[in-house]
C-alpha cells in the first residue's frame, strides 16, 4: 500500500463505519389495493431506489420508453466518477466524500423477477405509497436530471449493452449530500415522514426500516 493510500483509507473507514450498524428485524406493513410498492436496496456500494415498471409509465418518469421492456428500474444517484468506476477507487472515493464533485444519476434495467435481484442485495426494504406519492417520487428523480438546451437528458456512460445507463444529473456530491441524502430528500419532498439529515446508508435504512417492511437482511 503506498503513502496516499495509507493517508486516505482512514478518512473513508471513518466515514463508511460512524453510524449505527443496521439492526432492524423484520416488520409488516398494511397492504392496500391502492398502495404501489416501492424498494430501497443496498448492495456494496450501491444503494437505489426500485421500482416496478408496471407501476411506471411516460408521463410520470421521463425515462420510461428506453426502460419499458424490462421487470424493475434501479435508479441511484452519486459521484460522477466513482460511480462510473468498476470496481473501487481510493482516490476517487476521497475526492467524493471530501470535494464538491459533480453527479450522476444511474438507471438500470432489470428482466430478473424480483426475488432474485433481491437476493443480491446486503438489505431490502419494501415501502407502501400512494399513487400521489409515487408520483412526487419520480417528479423528484426526473429534476435530478441535467437537461441540454433541448430539454434532453445527457448520457455519459452506458454499461452492460446499455442496460445501465449514467446520466448527468443536478447537485454536486460531496461528504454531507450523498446518495442516501438524495434518497431521503425525495421521499420527505412526497410526504413521506422520515428523517431528511442523512448521510450514511445505515442511517437511511434503519429510518426505511421505521415505515417499510424489512424483507431481506444479509450482512
Amino acid at each position: 500500500m503506498n503513502t496516499y493510500n495509507l493517508i486516505i483509507f482512514p478518512f473513508i473507514f471513518l466515514f463508511l463505519n460512524t453510524s449505527p450498524k443496521f439492526s432492524a428485524t423484520e416488520t409488516s406493513i398494511i397492504d392496500k389495493e391502492d398502495f404501489y410498492k416501492i424498494y430501497f436496496i443496498k448492495q456494496n456500494w450501491h444503494t437505489a431506489i426500485v421500482f416496478n415498471v408496471s407501476d411506471l409509465d411516460s408521463t410520470i418518469f421521463r425515462e420510461y420508453n428506453y426502460f419499458n421492456d424490462y421487470n424493475l428500474i434501479d435508479i441511484g444517484w452519486g459521484d460522477e466518477e466513482f460511480y462510473q468506476f468498476q470496481g473501487f477507487d481510493s482516490g476517487l472515493a476521497f475526492k467524493a466524500l471530501f470535494y464538491d464533485t459533480p453527479s450522476t444519476l444511474r438507471i438500470e434495467g432489470v428482466n430478473l423477477k424480483k426475488e432474485e435481484y433481491f437476493d443480491l442485495s446486503e438489505i431490502v426494504i419494501e415501502l407502501n405509497v400512494t399513487k400521489v406519492q409515487l408520483t412526487s417520487i419520480c417528479d423528484y428523480i426526473n429534476k435530478s436530471f441535467l437537461l441540454n438546451d433541448k430539454n434532453e437528458s445527457i448520457i455519459l456512460s452506458k454499461k452492460v449493452g446499455g442496460k445501465i445507463i449514467f446520466y448527468k444529473a443536478n447537485g454536486s456530491y460531496h461528504l454531507f449530500n450523498t446518495c442516501n441524502t438524495w434518497l431521503a430528500n425525495g421521499l420527505k419532498n412526497s410526504g413521506i415522514q422520515i428523517e431528511d439529515n442523512i448521510l450514511l446508508t445505515e442511517q437511511l435504512f434503519n429510518e426505511l426500516a421505521k415505515i417499510g417492511k424489512v424483507i431481506r437482511v444479509n450482512y
